[in-house]
């Protein structure tokens, strides 16, 4: 494979991982850094695994190609030498983040972006006051981000529009599909649309409406079947004949009077809570299986994404005059 530039992903972390195998699968050279040499070993062992295991599922040819693009490197100048971007990948820690970002700030090329991973904390908390602040943006990515391609695009104030069109250009070149966030929310949106769900169902649960088990059937057997390829207003653009102003017209009292009933308020994540989810969700899967779910849940993930693409490849076709 040859090179077709330099990235540099700081912090060996799962995130980070996935990260350095995304950027050396589109032919960028890859410096992986760390400042502990054993996180680096680990990272190496499982990038190494994880190669194997995208090949097997048809997301790559050659996994050894691949590898081959990928540095694990532990000193920071070395591995900021001549990159264009930096994926910034520690832990979700607002000091530690404010170290880093300010010593990214100082040590990498000018000209180059530095990108955070994070996932919940608005990111003026820790880019906003540095003097490369026009540079520094969010891109959080969707776990594991290898197979799921969404990355949310988080600017704070300061983050200048080239940068997003960057960030936004690299993204999409490496395969994967941004979204801008126009302002800073905690959370950001995946989560928070993710936790509102999550929320309604605690409540449902804990109600005795539907067992846990039942409610992830809900959403793996019916909105998910859906939500694989089309959005929330796609959903409802699709359910009447006369798209989404028919179906917000026809449908609206319905809507407003389940609006008006749904559990708004946080529900407490107690013990109580958490023991009754344990016991029926892992009576499905023993905690003690959950690696090899997580295996079968990629090999699910890899397959959706083929028949994703060939769907996609099939409209564009129809579409050609």
């Amino acid at each position: 494979m040859n090179s077709i530039g330099k990235i540099a992903c700081v912090g060996a972390g799962n995130i980070g991982r996935a990260w350095a195998m995304i950027f050396a699968r589109a032919g960028y050279d890859v410096a992986l850094y760390d400042t502990d040499r054993s996180a680096l070993n680990r990272a190496m062992t499982a990038i190494r695994a994880g190669l194997d295991d995208q090949a097997r599922l048809g997301l790559i040819e050659d996994a050894s190609a691949v590898l081959r693009g990928i540095r694990p490197e532990p000193d920071i100048d070395r591995a900021l030498n001549g990159v264009r971007h930096v994926q910034e990948n520690v832990y979700e820690d607002i000091a530690l983040k404010r170290r880093v970002f300010a010593e990214l700030d100082q040590r990498a090329p000018k000209d180059s972006v530095i990108a955070s991973s994070v996932s919940s904390i608005p990111v003026s908390q820790f880019m906003e006051d540095l003097p490369g602040s026009r540079r520094c943006i969010g891109a959080h990515p969707v776990n594991p981000p290898h197979l799921v391609p969404l990355v949310e695009i988080v600017m704070s104030p300061s983050t200048s529009e080239e940068t997003y069109a960057r960030t936004a250009a690299l993204m999409e070149a490496i395969g994967q599909v941004p979204v801008r966030l126009n302002r800073e929310i905690v959370g950001y949106v995946l989560n928070r649309l993710q936790f509102a769900i999550i929320n309604e169902a605690l409540h449902l649960v804990e109600r005795g409406y539907v067992s846990a088990v039942d409610c992830d059937k809900i959403v793996k057997h019916g909105l998910g079947r859906r939500w694989a390829f089309m959005g929330l207003f796609e959903t409802n653009h699709l359910n009447a004949s006369g798209g989404i102003r028919e179906y917000y017209t026809k449908f609206g009292p319905t809507i407003a009077s389940m609006l008006n009933e749904l559990f708004t308020t946080p529900h407490p994540i107690g013990p109580e809570m958490i023991e009754t989810l344990a016991r029926e969700i892992e009576a499905e899967t023993p905690a003690a299986q959950v690696p090899a779910r997580q295996a079968w849940r990629d090999r699910q993930l890899a397959a959706l994404g083929r028949h994703l693409a060939a769907m996609a490849d099939a409209e564009k076709a129809e579409k050609k005059p």
